[in-house]
């Protein structure tokens, strides 16, 4: 079972390579799914032809499937979502706003991968591509299952608890809306389902994210902080793809500059996310639609590799023992030294990168250790632990 995600900055071409790689997965023999978590979808328009929310036929091997966020949404978090406008309506919130802040930023992507991870699940597919909304949105999509579940498991059952002895008081003295028994429901229906999407999305032997660029400054700077954030949250990069190359057929008088300056671009985006794997789709003389036409932008892009292949191998996290102490290492690439930050609390670790934030469970072989520094260097940040907390440094 493999799962490819391409990703990047809105505009680069996502959605052509995702359906590209998987005509070419099909042709291949591979019974596959290409997906759309975007809520602006345009799959249909790259497959040309009609695509519903549920598994829609292309061609022998293809299904093809664009998310309807909004159903998906109503059906996991309705209940939740009917609650929280309640309580915030009860409070004075304007009714309308109640309902958008019910939704928790992330929470329609969430939902996406949830559908993802059933097909997965039930083994439907050999190859599940999935075509994500641009860069933060999918940062947010990724990273949202392990924040949601670090925040459930620690409120739900204790909300839980004192329910049970509060609510038959509480509704004899007030009118504020209490969580009702079908609210607790759905909230661990959704901690059910989280259950083994941090797994299934950071193996490197099954799941890969590819970054999609074009060959300018903008794209290739935010295409190194997704990087980045991608590796803090342990998800595995197997190769980047720079769409929209010039071909030598394209040039002239008027393009000799833009030829130059794709040039440095290039060379300097090979540099920078060395040693990950960089292939080159290039500008075609027409739009790259259809099934037929994609099978084409498939082979210019990937020759006769397989796009299903894994490219890149390498864990974002490991935990290593050295003498007597362990050390965590996570690959930080294109962070700043002085935007990273590292505390624990408990048996969290919290590793702050710019305006992202990632709450860590630390495996036992650390929870009980001493965090003996921190250290970023080659692309690294190594985190340290020392003796255990109760040895009382002996």
């Amino acid at each position: 079972m493999r799962i490819i995600l391409y990703s990047g900055k809105g505009g680069v071409g996502k959605t052509s390579l995702s359906a590209a790689t998987a005509v070419r997965s099909a042709q291949l023999g591979r019974r596959t799914l290409v997906v759309s978590t975007d809520a602006a979808h345009s799959l249909a328009d790259a497959l040309q032809v009609p695509v519903g929310s549920a598994p829609t036929k292309v061609s022998p091997n293809l299904d093809a499937l664009e998310i309807d966020v909004n159903r998906e949404l109503s059906a996991h978090w309705g209940v939740v979502q009917d609650f929280i406008t309640r309580f915030m309506t009860f409070q004075g919130v304007n009714e309308v706003v109640a309902e958008e802040l019910a939704i928790l930023p992330g929470m329609d992507e969430l939902f996406s991968l949830l559908k993802v991870k059933g097909y997965a699940e039930r083994r439907s597919y050999d190859v599940i591509v999935i075509d994500t909304a641009p860069t933060g949105e999918t940062i947010r999509m990724l990273a949202v299952p392990e924040v949601l579940n670090f925040y459930l498991k620690r409120i739900f059952p204790i909300q839980r608890t004192v329910l049970r002895s509060v609510r038959p008081v509480a509704r004899r003295v007030t009118d504020m809306p209490i969580p009702s028994d079908d609210m607790l429901v759905a909230v661990q229906s959704i901690l059910r389902q989280l259950e083994g999407m941090g797994p299934l999305l950071q193996d490197p032997k099954q799941t890969s994210i590819r970054i999609v660029l074009n060959p300018e400054r903008m794209v290739i700077n935010e295409s190194q902080r997704l990087y980045t954030y991608l590796s803090l949250f342990g998800f595995p990069v197997d190769a980047v793809v720079a769409n929209r190359v010039l071909p030598p057929e394209a040039r002239s008088e008027y393009f000799d500059r833009w030829f130059g300056i794709q040039a440095g671009h290039l060379t300097h985006a090979r540099k920078a996310f060395d040693p990950l794997p960089m292939f080159e789709a290039r500008l075609f003389d027409r739009e790259m639609v259809g099934v037929k036409l994609l099978e084409a932008f498939a082979h210019d892009v990937f020759q006769d590799v397989d796009p299903t292949d894994v490219f890149f191998k390498e864990k974002p996290l490991e935990v290593k023992k050295e003498g007597g102490s362990y050390a965590l290492y996570i690959r930080l690439p294109f962070a700043e030294k002085d935007k990273i930050d590292v505390l624990t609390h408990g048996e969290e670790l919290i590793i702050t990168v710019d305006n992202q934030r990632r709450h860590l469970l630390l495996p036992r072989s650390l929870a009980s250790r001493r965090l003996v520094g921190a250290k970023f260097e080659g692309q690294r940040l190594r985190v340290g632990f020392g003796e255990k907390e109760d040895d009382g440094g002996a």
